[in-house]
């Protein structure tokens, strides 16, 4: 019961996370954001890791430490950067349904650079994925109906866009993790992505949009702690106590829980195609999951 309820509580963390980085955006640019995402998501990461796995740290070598430079400036830089723009073109709820989608990207790749073969569950959670994606794409236009269509297109093709370089930053995770523990290479990634969004251009430009805003220092910190430490720190707990597929099916369920926060909290307005094109999304997830 402990493990389904540590996964519970992943989806419940991962779903407040985007609605916390949307109040960040309101007094911030996306790159400020995602620096005060990773600083202090890396910090708390710091304080959990002794706790949990002791001093592990000296275990990363140099070819494992490039895998997660790489994963950490392409996943979680590029991919975080499509994600938010989308967010703040289409919303919440409807961004972040799509670019949970990255599990249907990363079943291809390892079909084609993998050689695994392409299950039933996987065909099905393709389709279920596809029908969810199209219907959530029609309801941003029917509700935003004179609004400028281009740019709520540019927004779902963002969504799709993170869960693609999403896909790839974890594929390079998935690496580097063989011969490093997840929560480790979790912690480095986060560390070396603060420190690349801490290079002078970059901090400045941060300084100039959105690190002097007190509410966008508290909005970006909380989402950096929920999602980025905490979370995923949840998961693997989980996923050590009922398995990897137990835990990654129940924490699947968090677009359906960000949606009821934007709606709740955000005010986002959704209508029956958005609920029943996530709902559909969801179900893709769990499917394309590893049983």
């Amino acid at each position: 019961m402990l493990g389904e309820l540590l996964a519970l509580l992943t989806a419940v963390l991962w779903a407040l996370t985007p609605v916390f980085g949307k109040k960040a955006l309101e007094k911030s640019s996306i790159v400020a954001l995602n620096f005060v995402r990773s600083v202090f998501g890396s910090m708390a990461l710091w304080l959990i890791l002794p706790v949990v796995r002791g001093w592990q740290l000296v275990d990363v070598d140099l070819y494992s430490l490039a895998l997660l430079t790489a994963a950490a400036v392409i996943g979680m830089g590029l991919g975080d950067l499509a994600f938010f723009k989308s967010m703040d073109m289409i919303g919440v709820s409807k961004s972040t349904a799509i670019s949970s989608t990255y599990p249907l990207f990363t079943t291809f790749i390892s079909i084609l650079l993998l050689g695994e073969s392409l299950t039933v569950l996987s065909f099905l959670g393709t389709v279920s994925v596809v029908l969810g994606v199209s219907l959530i794409s029609i309801a941003s236009s029917g509700e935003n109906e004179g609004k400028d269509n281009p740019s709520l297109r540019k927004g779902v093709v963002l969504a799709i866009a993170s869960a693609v370089i999403w896909s790839i930053g974890i594929t390079l995770i998935a690496l580097c993790v063989r011969d490093v523990d997840p929560l480790v290479a979790n912690t480095y990634r986060l560390s070396i992505l603060a420190l690349v969004l801490a290079l002078p251009p970059l901090l400045k430009r941060s300084f100039r949009k959105g690190l002097r805003s007190g509410k966008a220092l508290f909005w970006g910190a909380a989402a950096g702690v929920t999602g980025l430490s905490l979370g995923t720190s949840v998961y693997l707990e989980s996923i050590k106590l009922i398995g990897a597929a137990r835990a990654t099916a129940l924490s699947s369920i968090y677009p359906m829980i960000s949606a009821v926060a934007a709606t709740l909290f955000l005010k986002e307005k959704t209508n029956l195609k958005t609920w029943v094109g996530i709902g559909l999304t969801v179900l893709g997830i769990v499917l394309l999951k590893p049983w």
